[in-house]
């Protein structure tokens, strides 16, 4: 029979999951209403109109609601956001959108204005906006036909939060599977660790600097040998040599007697000749 009151007067909530009432959202006051546990007034979303609904379902004398609160929206200011979830963790019914690191934002057709989200907020860049609508959540497309916008939004709203919940409880057993898995691994390993593949050699930066070091070392041996020193000699002495020749002739050209002029011109076509060909 409390089970049935329960339900009952949880759909006379508005189903927001604020907690305003002092409980952990709006099945645990109702249920706590049904036991007899709670005042009819301390639904501070609902106000008048449900506070008669539940004293009346009870059979109990009205009450003046504890606190009056008017409709609002959360906004986040999307310039300080600083992508860190804290507000998506908190809203029960999945009304923000956003990643880690990355801007967030309030899906206004779907926030229920419980305000769960401000307080968790560390750059405090969530404010709460009064609504035009009296009624939130401003969507309906969860709920049954036919039914008042007050009825038909709470119905949307508790079908959001049922939604979340059951992806929370799913991703907890996947996660549970997860570390069993990881520890029953452990264990075999612990039992049999012939079995287990060797890790890989960890990244050792002073490993590779000697080992570069060692290949430089030993290229520049190579070099150093007395045939490759040798070598290296007589082709700067060749080079030397022929830059001493274009010199000389290119001077012969220009300032030279005409016998010279001609023997330079030949010599230095002939270089061209030979450079060119390269």
């Amino acid at each position: 029979m409390t089970a049935a009151c329960a339900a009952q007067i949880d759909r006379l909530l508005p189903q927001t999951q604020c907690r305003e009432c002092g409980y952990d959202g709006c099945l645990p006051y109702a249920q706590a209403l049904a036991a007899g546990e709670a005042a009819v007034n301390l639904c501070v979303p609902g106000g008048e109109a449900v506070m008669r609904d539940i004293a009346g379902l009870l059979g109990k004398p009205p009450l003046a609601p504890v606190k009056i609160q008017t409709p609002a929206l959360a906004w986040i200011d999307e310039a300080a956001c600083i992508g860190c979830t804290a507000c998506i963790r908190a809203c029960p019914v999945d009304a923000i959108m956003g990643a880690s690191k990355l801007m967030h934002t309030v899906i206004a057709a779907e926030c229920t204005g419980c305000g769960l989200c401000v307080a968790p907020c560390p750059v405090d860049c969530i404010h709460m906006r009064p609504s035009e609508n009296s009624v939130l959540p401003q969507a309906r497309s969860l709920a049954a036909p036919g039914l008042a916008p007050r009825f038909a939004a709470a119905a949307h709203a508790r079908a959001r939060w049922q939604n979340r919940e059951t992806r929370k409880s799913r991703e907890a057993e996947e996660k549970q599977a997860e570390r069993a898995a990881k520890e029953t691994a452990a264990r075999a390993a612990a039992q049999n660790p012939a079995a287990v593949p060797s890790a890989k050699p960890a990244f050792d930066p002073a490993s590779l600097i000697a080992q570069a070091m060692a290949r430089a070392n030993a290229q520049q041996a190579q070099r150093s040998t007395p045939a490759n020193r040798n070598r290296f000699q007589t082709q700067q002495i060749e080079a030397d040599r022929q830059k001493a020749a274009l010199r000389r002739y290119r001077r012969d050209a220009q300032y030279g007697s005409p016998q010279e002029k001609a023997a330079a011109i030949e010599w230095l076509r002939r270089h061209q000749a030979e450079q060119e060909g390269v």
